[in-house]
């Protein structure tokens, strides 16, 4: 038994049982709370919106949020957190090449980063401005799988939150992308988004070309719809698919 165990459990020795107002107990899928009233001991089930309630008094302040922050909430997963990264040019991504790493600079179109845990999903939208009823569509990179969700290889990553989001969103940007999961996320070329990446570069594009977005054949189709549904999802299961 370590020290922090040893006092808390002194601590709890010396309550007085007339000092103890109630206790809850966390059983699996419910909640048991025992309390005293009028010298007799009851017990009752109460639900986790009733437990939600009585500590929804307790002050709670995000701090200010970064630029970009659209969205901020908690799971059994840990935090979750909803970033909006605007259309831009010139993005400096490295690609890995059989002799040398090749550096293309492209245009990107609207993309929503949100992490769960140390889980991280990325997907491209065709607004210039946030909106949650947007359609979803594939973000136009390697290292993204199907669902979204972002490959970091060896990088190590932080638990998602207000502080670290932009930090990851840069770590993501400046890792060089190899040829993994490169598929179906281009109309033009759907075998291969690195040759679409490629000609944007070589062609000086300003813009990404945004009829060239795949969309999701399955629901949900709105980003709305997709959080919602991540969201979920993360109380259900301890993988994202």
């Amino acid at each position: 038994m370590n020290l922090a165990n040893l006092e808390s459990r002194s601590f709890i020795n010396a309550i007085a049982p007339k000092d103890i107002l109630a206790s809850l107990y966390i059983l699996e899928g419910q909640y048991l709370l025992r309390y005293q009233q009028d010298d007799q001991i009851f017990t009752k089930f109460i639900s986790s919106e009733a437990v939600r309630n009585a500590f929804s008094q307790l002050p709670v302040d995000s701090g200010f949020l970064p630029s970009g922050i659209v969205r901020w909430g908690s799971t059994t997963k840990g935090t979750f957190i909803v970033k909006f990264i605007p259309p831009s040019t010139n993005n400096q991504l490295t690609f890995t090449g059989d002799a040398q790493n090749q550096i293309f600079s492209i245009p990107l179109p609207g993309l929503v980063l949100m992490g769960i845990g140390r889980q991280y999903f990325i997907w491209a939208v065709k607004t210039k401005q946030f909106d949650p009823n947007a359609q979803v569509f594939h973000a136009p990179l390697p290292n993204i799988n199907t669902s979204g969700g972002i490959c970091f290889g060896n990088n190590s990553i932080p638990d998602a939150s207000s502080e670290t989001i932009e930090f990851v969103w840069q770590l993501f940007g400046s890792s060089p992308f190899n040829g993994d999961s490169v598929g179906g996320k281009s109309k033009i070329f759907p075998s291969d988004i690195a040759k679409q990446l490629n000609y944007l570069h070589k062609h000086q594009k300003r813009s990404y070309p945004l009829r060239d977005l795949v969309d999701y054949p399955t629901r949900p189709k709105t980003i709305r719809e997709l959080i919602e549904f991540m969201v979920k999802q993360s109380y259900e299961s301890t993988t994202f698919n």
